[in-house]
């Protein structure tokens, strides 16, 4: 259809009216009408049908079949031209009905000249038009969501795929670092009794002097081997889901100063203090006491090792409230004199094989693997670990663990 030309259907099985109808289109001046008159209720299913109109007025008042018949048969097989009902004086009901049956609208015969008719047809094909397009969205919508659906479907599958093959592989790493430890094991106990009895001046000692160096190295590399397969295991164990806490009412306190105290040789070695500072009372937690032991004992030890000689490093315990001031939690600090931790490096502390790029200061070697392990324990705990430092000016790790409301309190909740 074109502003200058508009296709138009009339059925109506009077001669008369049709006429009055063609007569009122011509009154039009802005725009030409092609008439094509037809008579039957049949000419006019197979006509809109057909198609090749831009607009059908069809009379209510037919042959066997109403134009109500008419509209409900050419809608349900998918009519695309827009049909206005021509109705009698009187027949109000009718055209409630013609356009509950899909009429785009109605016109009362003997009620309207051509400036209506024209305004009713332009609304018609506009509003055709507009449904068409609505409907075209709707189809490309489905289409979209029936694509995105298909898409969501795929992607679940390929995720569980990758969570089953993740789990495999975590299955297969713990596996084969099981089956590792052992002979690591054997190597590290053997070449630690080759030292000693070497130390000793036995006379069964198995070592030249010029052998205790590369005994030595064996050593070393075994025992960072052995760390690395422990680390290995306790990852794999974790993301298994398999990380069992054995929790008991603990004196955190007291937990740190022996970690500390395990820890006081290896920073002697470096002449480093190691200092302890605690609020007066600090609320006991339910935790897994090795565990915690394993994230303070890492914590600590990369303190020692990425510190310079001489330097001292503070391990705080206190109570504080939680972040939303609704409880309270045992917050640990640990707080060394080393060179920092880079912004764009402190993101990758606690993702697996993550590390800064701060050099240790005495040539200790690490897995990768201590504070991705940590984080977990500790979110395990149901707890939060993170960092805070600035370059040249030292680093702080932080532990906060939630205490259990007493028994007391629990009851008058």
């Amino acid at each position: 259809m074109n502003d200058s030309e508009i296709k138009v259907l009339v059925v109506d099985d009077d001669e008369v009216d049709h006429l009055v109808t063609r007569r009122l289109l011509r009154e039009v001046s802005r725009t030409r009408y092609d008439v094509t008159w037809l008579s039957t209720s049949d000419e006019a299913i197979e006509a809109l049908l057909a198609g090749g109109y831009d607009v059908c007025l069809l009379d209510y008042r037919l042959d066997a079949r109403t134009g109500l018949d008419v509209v409900h048969e050419a809608n349900r097989f998918g009519c695309a031209i827009p049909i206005i009902m021509l109705t009698g004086v009187g027949d109000e009901e009718i055209d409630m009905a013609a356009m509950s049956a899909g009429a785009a609208d109605y016109l009362v015969k003997g009620r309207f000249d051509a400036q209506i008719l024209e305004r009713t047809i332009r609304y018609a094909i506009e509003h055709k038009r507009s449904q068409l397009k609505l409907k075209q969205y709707a189809d490309t919508l489905e289409e979209s969501n029936r694509q995105l659906l298909q898409m969501h479907e795929e992607l679940a599958a390929k995720n569980a795929e990758l969570v089953r093959l993740n789990e495999e592989k975590n299955r297969f790493v713990g596996m084969a670092a099981h089956d590792l430890r052992n002979p690591l094991g054997v190597i590290l106990g053997y070449s630690d009794f080759m030292l000693m009895t070497h130390r000793r001046g036995e006379q069964a000692s198995l070592l030249r002097e010029d052998g205790v160096e590369i005994i030595q190295m064996i050593r070393s590399s075994s025992k960072f081997m052995l760390s690395l397969i422990n680390d290995l295991l306790d990852v794999s164990m974790i993301e298994l889901g398999k990380l069992n806490l054995d929790r008991k009412s603990t004196d955190v306190v007291q937990l740190v100063e022996s970690n500390v105290a395990l820890n006081m040789v290896l920073a002697g070695q470096k002449s480093m203090k190691l200092v302890v500072e605690s609020d007066e009372s600090v609320p006991r937690v339910d935790v897994d006491v090795h565990k915690l032991e394993q994230v303070l004992n890492n914590l600590i030890s990369n303190a020692i090792h990425y510190s310079p000689p001489g330097t001292t490093i503070r391990v705080r315990v206190e109570g504080a409230p939680t972040a939303d001031g609704g409880g309270t939690e045992v917050l640990l600090s640990v707080q060394d004199e080393g060179p920092g931790i880079a912004p764009e490096d402190i993101g990758k502390l606690f993702r697996p094989f993550g590390r800064a790029r701060t050099v240790s200061t005495g040539g200790e070697r690490s897995t990768g693997l201590g504070l991705a392990i940590a984080q977990r324990i500790v979110e395990g705990h149901g707890g939060r670990i993170w960092v805070e430092s600035v370059v040249s000016k030292g680093a702080t790790f932080f532990v906060a663990l939630p205490v259990s409301p007493a028994p007391d309190a629990e009851a008058a909740a």
